[in-house]
Parts: C-alpha cells; sequence; structure tokens
C-alpha cells in the first residue's frame, strides 16, 4: 500500500478514532517522527547560523573601529592576529571562572558551558582554524562593513579558515 502514506500530521483524517496498532496508527507516528526531525534540523540550523552570526558580527564591529575604520584590506598576518584577539576576548571572565572553580562552591552550569564552548572553540582554532570574513579582499570588507547584522544575508560574505598564530 505505498500510497497510504501521510506526510504530515495534518493530513491523517481520523487521528483520534485511530486503533492503536492500526496502519492509520502507524502514519500517525511516521509523520509525527518525521516533524520531530525536520524540527530538530531546523533549529540545530539556526543554532548553526547564530554561533556564525555572533563570530562575523564581533569581527564587523572590530573592524568598525576607530583605530581599523581607515584601513581597506588586512594582510594573512594582520588577519591572524584579529583572529587571536577574538580567542581572547573572554580571557579576563575564564580567569575569574577559574579562580572561582577553585573554591568551595564550584562552578554553575552556565558557567561551566561558558568554559566548555571557549576551550572547545580554542582547539578547534588550533587544530583545524577558523572560518572568519575574509579581510584580505577590499571587497569583503567593504560588504561586511555595510552588513545590518542579518542572518539570512551572512552568505555575502565569503569566509576563508584561518589559524591564529
Amino acid at each position: 500500500m505505498p500510497n497510504n502514506k501521510r506526510k504530515r500530521l495534518s493530513k491523517i483524517k481520523g487521528k483520534e478514532k485511530a486503533h492503536p496498532y492500526s496502519r492509520k496508527a502507524r502514519q500517525i507516528s511516521r509523520a509525527m517522527t518525521k516533524e520531530a526531525n525536520i524540527s530538530k534540523a531546523k533549529s540545530d540550523r539556526i543554532g548553526i547560523a547564530m554561533a556564525r552570526g555572533q563570530k562575523v558580527v564581533w569581527f564587523r564591529d572590530r573592524i568598525n573601529e576607530d583605530d581599523l575604520k581607515s584601513q581597506k584590506t588586512w594582510t594573512y598576518l594582520e588577519l591572524q592576529n584579529l583572529l587571536t584577539e577574538y580567542l581572547n576576548r573572554n580571557r579576563e571572565q575564564v580567569d575569574e571562572l577559574e579562580e572561582k572553580r577553585n573554591t568551595v562552591r564550584g562552578l554553575s552550569p552556565k558557567e561551566t558551558l561558558f568554559l566548555q564552548v571557549t576551550e572547545t572553540e580554542a582547539k578547534e582554532a588550533k587544530l583545524s582554524g577558523i572560518d572568519v570574513p575574509d579581510l584580505t579582499n577590499g571587497l569583503v570588507v567593504k560588504t561586511l562593513r555595510i552588513w545590518d547584522g542579518d542572518v539570512n544575508s551572512i552568505t555575502t560574505i565569503k569566509l576563508v579558515n584561518c589559524k591564529p598564530l
């Protein structure tokens, strides 16, 4: 019965009256599983896009500061220095949390997660590098400076893989 596959839960009629072991119950189960998988994949994509967006926003804000505003492009070495600065952006907080960890009270789950994320980011940068905006290209720098922060338009900004110094 290949034609009995209903893809959406809303398309299945009489789902309230379905016997637990019936074909209709299996249709409902398949549709619910499919919807759960789709929503999980969507939330994963959104999470990845938000993380990438935060990183690009940091670089945009950094190159728009007064000391770097006049610079049109960066060399690869300067890009590595910016990446090192990006990785060390939370160093003070990490040091405070490390001191706090040694006390009797310990850390909250949120603080522990923050430490894990920063450690993972540092390891990833050291091993395989991190995707950063290609500031060696003047067009990308210009696009990044006028970018409004919309996550959907982040694909207009070219990213390159870079390792810190």
